[in-house]
């Protein structure tokens, strides 16, 4: 469909560069396809681990001995160990940070409870801790992603670029489960950083505090000797970009001054004499037309002033979206494209977290309810909401 709509707004000339802009995958989505592709390589190393987990909830028995040992360990502040869900990665991620931290109580527990019968041996726990450490990379970063308080477009592109170099370090890892992980994480990459790096990479140049010297660092460290090749199709892109926001500007001022002169016409017809308002049409018309030449010249020098400054220092309330505000009048065409970039939505999930219904999914426990307790329950539910609702409209009155 995206291809068809693309081909179609494209032939209608309504796309900038081409349409290269167009299609924005969520950057959320990505990472969790690329560690679903990485996590089927490595299922069973981290086995052990969710049998264990498996085995405190299939029974009061196994909870209760795995409390006796972490009491004999002395490990009352850790948190309870979550079950992962194969569908979701970051789940994993959660299981095996918890499981981790309680260590030693499942040690304890494989000692005093002999129908445990998973306990993991200390390799496996090596393992599964470098598997904890690279899914953190990954869970930090759609932590960051999925924050709400930084809507813009510019914030993704540091962290994809760190992510695609930890998992070249991956390769090259002394664990050979690492090294299987990263090479279908890699290529489950490689496809979609082709198709979304433009954009973010030009949203990371509209930010004062980086502009084109962040893309030329993170190149440089990424593709080595062909670093220039792509640093080349950035500059490229942004500054074919703004001649194409330029051109459009170009067309809106031609507009605008035919319009003045036909108001000048029509105002000489009624306001025959008046002199000072012909002389000013007369030299809107004339700026319009000699600046018309030069127009090119000024813009080229707009980007070139932009990328050619030094970048702005960067500080924890800097809000870049203020600062295109005000350097907007310096800037004007560069604003318009700001304007447009930075508003690109690159992740879907605060989004569909506003829509998600995952916190009422009944779980295993809930349906196991009977179906009075249910209806119970719920009666209870609409009573304590309409007694809310009832001291309001009180309160309101008074």
């Amino acid at each position: 469909m995206v291809r068809l709509l693309k081909r179609w707004l494209h032939d209608q000339g309504l796309l900038h560069l081409g349409g290269q802009l167009f299609h924005v995958r969520c950057s959320a989505h990505i990472l969790n396809l690329v560690v679903q592709d990485g996590l089927k390589v490595i299922g069973s190393l981290i086995s052990k681990i969710r049998e264990s987990v498996r085995y405190l909830g299939r029974s009061p028995y196994g909870k209760q001995k795995f409390d006796v040992a972490v009491n004999h360990v002395k490990l009352h502040h850790k948190k309870k160990v979550p079950m992962d869900v194969p569908t979701r990665w970051n789940s994993t991620y959660s299981m095996l940070e918890a499981a981790l931290d309680l260590k030693s109580a499942f040690h304890r527990l494989g000692q005093i409870d002999k129908q445990y019968k998973h306990n993991p041996s200390e390799d496996e726990w090596n393992v599964a801790n470098v598997i904890c450490g690279c899914l953190k990379i990954f869970f930090d970063a759609t932590s960051h992603f999925s924050g709400t308080t930084f809507p813009t477009s510019n914030v993704f592109f540091p962290d994809i670029c760190l992510i695609q170099l930890e998992m070249k370090k991956w390769e090259q890892s002394e664990y050979d489960c690492i090294q299987l992980m990263a090479g279908p994480m890699r290529v489950k990459f490689q496809k979609y950083w082709e198709e979304c790096s433009l954009v973010l990479a030009i949203a990371v140049v509209l930010d004062p505090r980086f502009k084109m010297d962040l893309v030329e660092y993170y190149f440089g460290l990424i593709y080595g000797v062909d670093a220039n090749k792509h640093i080349q199709r950035v500059r490229n892109g942004f500054v074919d970009l703004f001649y194409e926001y330029r051109s459009d500007s170009s067309d809106s001022m031609s507009s605008i001054a035919l319009v003045s002169e036909n108001s000048s016409s029509s105002g000489s017809q009624l306001l025959v004499g008046s002199s000072k308002q012909e002389s000013l049409a007369a030299f809107h018309a004339w700026y319009a037309q000699e600046r018309a030449s030069n127009i090119h010249a000024y813009q080229k020098s707009e980007v070139e002033q932009y990328l050619e400054e030094l970048v702005f220092p960067s500080n924890e309330s800097f809000n870049i979206l203020h600062w295109w505000k005000v350097n907007k009048a310096k800037f004007p065409t560069l604003a318009r494209i700001a304007r447009d970039v930075l508003s690109v939505p690159a992740t879907t999930v605060a989004s569909e977290a506003a829509f998600s219904v995952g916190g009422r999914v009944i779980d295993e426990t809930r349906a196991s309810l009977l179906p009075d307790i249910v209806e119970a329950l719920i009666t209870c539910h609409d009573w304590i909401e309409s007694t809310k609702n009832r001291n309001v409209e009180e309160c309101r009155h008074e």
